[in-house]
């Protein structure tokens, strides 16, 4: 396979270094060669396959002159008799003739791997990686490397402070990397060799660890990305799951009755976040629109409206039947024809509880009463909370046939808050801060308005009510701003459906900040009388056990401010596409960055092959001095491996490696044996021992060392 996948690149018109394929007893003929130096490589009839890459089981002898390529080949060929992989993984091998490559040496300047999706399982994450001289060094972990991420939406950025790599051979790599994918029809592990500004592809595979049994998903922070910028905190990210499974899961039964029990894994799945940031899962939103009558017009309006930049349109669940969306037609539709007024009913609900809910939170100080307050915050806010969903459709239809004079006149409810800040600007520019008339304006603006700003759902933003001085501030700078008065509409459109659902929009809007403003005053009670600001480290679940089992969660907290420091250095992505649930690692992470205290346990790397396990730590520094039975069920911890450790990997429950990278043949081989592991952990050998439980993360790409407190 490995000689076919060259002869197809060469036939295409890619740089490839001149090769022939002879067998055992052949007579090399080097009247085609330019070189006087060979690379040898191995062309197992099986190697390089759909399934299998045999990374690293067979011999390649590199820098051989012409007197020595027979003896090469006998090498070779005699590497082919190790079947152990192929015992391991069940492969049955037929009795084919095995070739080896004879190929043109290219004494590279720099090498690399080019991974046209990300093997943990980032399909749109094209990664890169590269280092000096040649690429056996890199691929055994022996020389240092540099790694780029592109997504193929636009966003390219690199891990770590290196520089040795000419940065314009990356989008080189990347437009060869896409033309390959495509002539193959699937993701590829490409080898590269750059010498003299040129790019030499060695070899093309494909990307064995990739289990397509799993779901793909599509996530895009378009519009989501309004309410929830930039990295969220972990409570916010389980609040936000939260909120949408309730809306979803009731505007389901509503809409569908009884059969949105068929649809109950959108209704859990219509939000995710992924490096820290909250996104739309953009599949389950498909799959829902799609249930509605005329679905293929309304879903591009409803991409325009929330600004889905990438159209196509992905599906995960069969097209529904045609009796099923008659009847979803008429349900809708009368759902519509109710919606202005039940969305006047809500916002009349909001001020009767909102008022309740507000004084029984100042009075409460029991922090588990407090709890069971936000929980009936939840019950009682959210239960009719899909109205609004159901306005918003109704607001993005009208708006769309709306006249264009109609359209200028929009969402006049969304300027009151602005018209409220510039009365309280001109009070404070006639009598300054200090005045009664100032203060008792700033209270109003805040009682209405206190947690309308940017990142008001994340519940640990500082919000004008959390923190009246930076209202202050505001007013001191908008002062020296001359204000431009705002005129009334002359258009008489009292009437206007896309008038009244749009204001209803905004005033809902509004109206769910101030609810997140409340869970805001009473989370933060909650922190004042137990972790502090640490609270926003865990999750809804985990603050339930913390207050009502007294759990300690001290150790996911270190963990969570570690994976912040990540997700504060990775730009934000517009869309993700995912195989599975794979995360970011710690790869980009500086350990002196660490908590003080928390170096010694935290031990962060780059997982390469996804799975968590706790286990016994061997510590190997010599192969050759360790049995399988010293290794059996263990967790190995040593500077760098390769592939003569098969048999030790196979037998292990996890790798913890000091070098290391994405393209190391062992990462290739940990991922098709489905062993977790995690390589490049800075000073590993010196802060470990044998004997030691770890708690190994190949998802993130992390271990901790559990001390004997923490052992049960």
């Amino acid at each position: 396979m490995k000689a076919k996948n060259l002869e197809i690149l060469q036939n295409n018109g890619f740089l490839v270094p001149k090769f022939k394929t002879v067998y055992p007893g052949d007579e090399p003929d080097f009247s085609y060669f330019d070189s006087e130096l060979f690379a040898i490589r191995s062309n197992d009839a099986h190697e390089d396959g759909e399934k299998f890459s045999y990374a690293g089981q067979f011999l390649t002898v590199l820098n051989v002159p012409k007197e020595g390529v027979k003896k090469a080949i006998l090498s070779v060929v005699e590497s082919y008799k190790n079947r152990h992989y192929e015992k391991k993984l069940g492969i049955r091998s037929a009795n084919k003739d095995s070739g080896v490559i004879i190929q043109e040496m290219v004494e590279s300047e720099y090498s690399g791997v080019l991974f046209t999706a990300n093997p943990k399982g980032i399909l749109n994450d094209m990664v890169v990686v590269a280092g000096k001289g040649l690429g056996n060094k890199i691929v055994e972990d022996k020389a240092e490397t540099v790694t780029y991420h592109h997504y193929r939406e636009g966003i390219t950025y690199k891990e770590g402070s290196g520089d040795f790599f000419p940065e314009h051979f990356v989008k080189e790599l990347i437009i060869l990397g896409e033309r390959i994918e495509k002539l193959f029809g699937k993701p590829m592990d490409i080898e590269f060799a750059i010498k003299e500004n040129k790019i030499y592809i060695l070899q093309a595979r494909e990307i064995t660890g990739l289990d397509f049994t799993l779901p793909v998903r599509i996530l895009d922070n378009s519009n989501i990305a309004e309410s929830y910028p930039g990295v969220c905190s972990k409570l916010t990210r389980s609040f936000a799951w939260e909120v949408y499974t309730r809306i979803f899961t009731r505007l389901g039964q509503r809409v569908l009755g009884k059969s949105a029990k068929q649809y109950e894994d959108l209704f859990t799945n219509m939000v995710s976040d992924f490096g820290g940031r909250m996104y739309y899962e953009i599949s389950s939103w498909y799959d829902i629109l799609r249930l509605m009558p005329l679905s293929l017009k309304i879903i591009p309006v409803w991409q325009r409206m929330l600004g889905v930049e990438d159209t196509e349109i992905h599906f995960s669940k069969d097209k529904p039947g045609l009796i099923k969306k008659i009847r979803l037609l008429f349900s809708t539709l009368y759902l519509f024809v109710l919606s202005q007024r039940k969305m006047r009913n809500l916002s009349v609900f909001f001020k009767k509880e909102f008022h309740y809910f507000d004084k029984k939170i100042e009075k409460e100080e029991d922090t588990k009463k407090l709890y069971r307050i936000f929980k009936e915050m939840e019950e009682t806010f959210f239960k009719e909370w899909d109205w609004t969903l159901i306005n918003d459709m109704v607001s993005f239809l009208s708006t769309n046939f709306a006249g264009s004079r109609v359209k200028k006149t929009l969402a006049l409810e969304s300027k009151k808050p602005v018209e409220a800040l510039n009365d309280l600007i001109y009070i404070y520019k006639r009598f300054g801060d200090k005045s009664k008339e100032y203060q008792k304006a700033k209270r109003r603006y805040i009682k209405y308005y206190g947690d309308r700003t940017v990142g008001e759902l994340k519940l640990e933003t500082r919000t004008f009510a959390t923190n009246p001085k930076l209202l202050d501030k505001l007013v001191e700078e908008r002062a020296s701003i001359p204000i431009k008065k705002s005129r009334k509409s002359l258009i008489n459109i009292k009437n206007s459906l896309a008038r009244s659902s749009t204001n209803y929009r905004e005033i809902s809007r509004l109206n769910r900040s101030r609810i997140f403003g409340l869970m805001r005053k009473l989370i933060d009670k909650i922190a004042l009388k137990t972790i502090g600001e640490d609270i926003y480290n865990l999750s809804l679940s985990q603050i339930e056990e913390m207050i009502f089992l007294n759990r300690d969660f001290s150790e996911e907290i270190k963990e969570e401010k570690n994976l912040m420091l990540v997700y504060n250095q990775i730009p934000t992505i517009k869309k993700v596409k995912l195989l599975g649930n794979p995360g970011i690692d710690f790869s980009g992470i500086d350990i002196s960055s660490c908590e003080e205290g928390d170096k010694s346990d935290f031990l962060a790397g780059r997982g390469v092959s996804n799975g968590k396990v706790v286990g016994e730590v061997i510590k190997i520094t010599d192969m050759s001095k360790v049995s399988l039975k010293d290794v059996k069920d263990k967790i190995i911890a040593a500077y760098s491996t390769d592939p003569g450790w098969f048999l030790l990997l196979d037998v292990a429950r996890g790798i913890l490696a000091e070098r290391g990278s994405l393209l190391s043949h062992t990462a290739i081989v940990a991922r098709e044996l489905k062993k977790p592991a995690v390589v490049g952990i800075r000073d590993l050998m010196s802060r470990i021992e044998s004997g030691d439980i770890v708690e190994l993360d190949g998802d993130k790409g992390c271990c901790k060392i559990k001390r004997e407190n923490e052992i049960e």
